[in-house]
């Protein structure tokens, strides 16, 4: 039981992190003009590969557990490669999502199989069409303007599927570049990603669009 309440939790975030690259693929919302104006900037970059941090703290006992990795956020898939302090890969495309453990062992989940994942599979069809009728649907969005061109855009759950998991998440960013990322789970633990060395390639290495081949 435990063991499958993890995998529903490990999906709903994947599906939150689509919705991060919906706003990166041209997310248009009926907020103001100047969260339509970060969207727009944020929606030009095609591909962005960079380092992340992963910070997560135990509200328990205020432990942080750190990984570092690379990742790639494209039209052809999200790539979350955790290289310390244990190597595993996730690879997320519109058919498959794919786990890469550290023995190399690896499990595809296609959506056939799950609903929740198809339902994830749908929304990426649809970021990528340029369809945000799931964002608008999911979350409610706010911006925060902050000093020297900086934002933050707060996404609070409507849907009660990811409700269950998370509270909250929360954008940050400086003009066109994406900083950070943060979920507040409803154990209040949380989870942040810090973006680095971002690039943004017009077009991904052809061993980079391997990568989201799934066999």
């Amino acid at each position: 039981m435990k063991k499958k309440m993890s995998s529903k939790k490990s999906l709903v975030f994947n599906l939150c992190i689509l919705f991060l690259i919906c706003f990166q693929l041209g997310a248009q919302t009926k907020q103001s003009q100047t969260l339509e104006s970060v969207c727009k900037s944020l929606a030009a970059h095609q591909n962005t590969t960079g380092d992340f941090t992963q910070i997560k703290t135990l509200q328990t006992n205020g432990r942080k557990l750190t990984s570092t990795g690379k990742f790639i956020f494209s039209k052809e898939g999200i790539l979350w490669q955790t290289e310390k302090p244990f190597p595993s890969s996730l690879i997320l495309t519109k058919e498959a999502m794919v786990q890469i453990a550290a023995n190399g062992k690896k499990s595809v989940m296609s959506g056939k199989d799950n609903q929740i994942f198809a339902n994830i599979s749908e929304t990426l069809s649809s970021v990528f069409s340029g369809n945000v009728d799931a964002l608008k649907k999911n979350f409610e969005c706010e911006l925060v303007q902050e000093p020297n061109n900086s934002w933050k855009i707060l996404l609070t759950p409507k849907d009660s599927t990811i409700a269950s998991v998370m509270k909250f998440m929360v954008l940050a960013g400086a003009g066109a570049d994406l900083s950070s990322l943060e979920m507040s789970e409803m154990s209040e633990n949380t989870i942040r990603y810090e973006f680095k060395n971002q690039k943004y390639p017009e077009e991904l290495s052809a061993d980079e669009k391997q990568i989201f081949v799934i066999e």
